[in-house]
């Protein structure tokens, strides 16, 4: 468990616990031991349309003696924090998860949420394992611990000057929060090139390429949304040195030197790009510094994937059934822009698609022909085309 400072101020305090429980579904009234898939609850604020309210799944109070959907909700009611606005749910329930976090203004409501987790989770025949589960402030030390670590990265606040502070309505904190990859994950990320280093012996630069640049790249979109440039440079500095020794010890009678020229390039002014020789077939091997850092834009309001607003969902989602048509691809590769204008579409504008190229000229209706624009400047661009036409 670890609780963040809340946004009440830098004497504010917030609690969250990060629990595993250790144990596998068993057969209803009986104890599920082992594994580390159980049925687990979490409680946060959610934002769902009403006919697709979280449900709980698994257990159902005709084959279960003492759980169901009601009893686990008539539980989360007492640890559950007031939504604000219309349209949120009050309650949220994360069924069938090993690893949840609590998260509270106050240590009191951390412990009594642990008593509730703890009574349900009895009724199913699981338990909370007391080595994953830990109670910390992501400000202070409290047991030792500062912070925590959850699916990966690491949440902490750091006290920091007034210049660097975080906000809350225009008031300084005097912390700032950040998360960032975690060492563990760094860890594991690394040992995992390392091994498709020492399973490649046999293989090619292109072919060894080939299997290092997935991993790179999944790994590296995985954490852009945080903080993680530095944990990038870092990767990428101990792949460097990795691939160094090994090309070294297949080379073992050539000089430094040649094994440089004969593995790395110098591109974009970097002389250490591990790249095959061929110009025009080249296969580069991927940085993890260059998949920018992208920071996740929170969903505003009450938008919703099925609320119909093509514009806002073509921006944000790459997969989905609004942006499978052609305006909805159009919005999505002009990022939300009017190619005439150059301004940002908005919701009450008139959006119509011309061609590039016109038909009369020659112009055909592939995708790559055609943009979207306001109405107005469709008028324009018709008026002057058609002068420049006449």
């Amino acid at each position: 468990m670890g609780w963040p400072a809340g946004s009440r101020g830098p004497g504010s305090r917030s609690l969250d616990s990060t629990r595993r429980s250790d144990a596998r579904p068993g057969r209803p009234g009986e104890l599920a031991t082992g594994g580390s898939q159980a049925g687990a609850w979490g409680i946060q604020p959610g934002r769902y349309p009403k006919w697709r309210a979280p449900q709980l799944n698994g257990y159902s109070p005709e084959t279960e003696r003492s759980t169901g959907e009601r009893r686990a909700r008539k539980l989360a009611s007492g640890v559950r924090r007031r939504a604000g606005g219309k349209g949120l749910c009050k309650q949220y329930l994360a069924c069938g998860l090993s690893y949840f976090v609590v998260l509270h203004a106050e240590v009191a409501e951390v412990l009594k949420a642990h008593q509730l987790i703890a009574t349900w989770l009895q009724g199913i025949g699981v338990e909370l394992k007391p080595s994953k589960t830990r109670l910390s402030h992501t400000l202070k030390e409290y047991q030792g611990n500062i912070g925590f670590n959850f699916l990966g990265f690491t949440i902490r606040q750091y006290p920091v000057g007034r210049t660097h502070t975080g906000t809350s309505r225009g008031k300084p904190l005097g912390f700032k929060t950040l998360i960032k990859p975690s060492k563990e994950g760094a860890q594991r990320h690394v040992q995992a090139l390392r091994r498709i280093l020492r399973r490649s012996q046999s293989l090619s630069q292109e072919e060894l390429i080939d299997q290092l640049n997935p991993v790179i790249y999944g790994w590296s979109l995985y954490y852009r949304t945080v903080v993680s440039k530095k944990q990038f440079t870092v990767c990428d500095y101990l792949l460097t040195r990795m691939l160094w020794q090994k090309m070294t010890r297949k080379h073992p009678k050539k000089s430094a030197t040649w094994v440089k020229k004969h593995y790395w390039r110098t591109i974009q002014g970097n002389t250490w790009t591990f790249a095959t020789p061929e110009e025009t077939t080249r296969q580069t091997l991927r940085w993890h510094a260059a998949t920018p850092i992208q920071r996740h834009i929170k969903v505003k309001g009450q938008a919703s994937p099925f609320d119909g607003n093509l514009l806002y969902w073509a921006k944000r989602l790459k997969d989905h059934p609004l942006t499978k048509t052609t305006l909805g691809k159009l919005l999505q590769k002009q990022q939300g822009k009017c190619r005439w204008c150059e301004l940002f579409f908005r919701e009450e504008d008139q959006i119509e698609i011309d061609h590039i190229t016109p038909k009369r000229e020659g112009g055909g209706e592939e995708l790559s022909n055609k943009f979207a624009l306001h109405r107005h400047c469709h008028d324009q661009r018709h008026a002057k085309h058609d002068r420049v036409y006449q």
